[in-house]
């Protein structure tokens, strides 16, 4: 199955990594230009056990992708995955405008159900 991943941080990118890893074709997108670079290097931003040779592997197979080109993810993707941050608001609430943000995106980009 085709999926897209928005956000490529601790949740993001664990989820990708691991949908990639028993053979779906996963495409992560993120704002964050080096952080995409560095991925596509085989650079891994964070640690979690195992996760830099599932990533490696995944992405040496083809499985797993990394962009900022949100328009070109949502058209991958039959399934749309949101994991960016929501910090905490003045009042302690979840600041949800990037996730938000996001939804918008995949609103304005997506053709139809597949």
């Amino acid at each position: 199955m085709n999926l897209t991943v928005f956000g490529i941080g601790y949740v993001g990118l664990v989820q990708a990594a691991v949908l990639a890893e028993v053979g779906h074709q996963v495409v992560c997108v993120d704002i964050d230009v080096k952080k995409v670079e560095r991925l596509n290097q085989g650079l891994i931003p964070i640690f979690e056990p195992g996760l830099e040779n599932l990533v490696k592997e995944n992405h040496a197979a083809g499985r797993i992708k990394f962009t900022t080109d949100a328009a070109a993810a949502v058209k991958h993707g039959e399934i749309q995955m949101i994991a960016v941050g929501t910090p905490p608001g003045e009042d302690g609430s979840a600041d949800l405008k990037y996730v938000l943000a996001v939804a918008e995106a995949i609103g304005r980009e997506r053709d139809a159900p597949k």
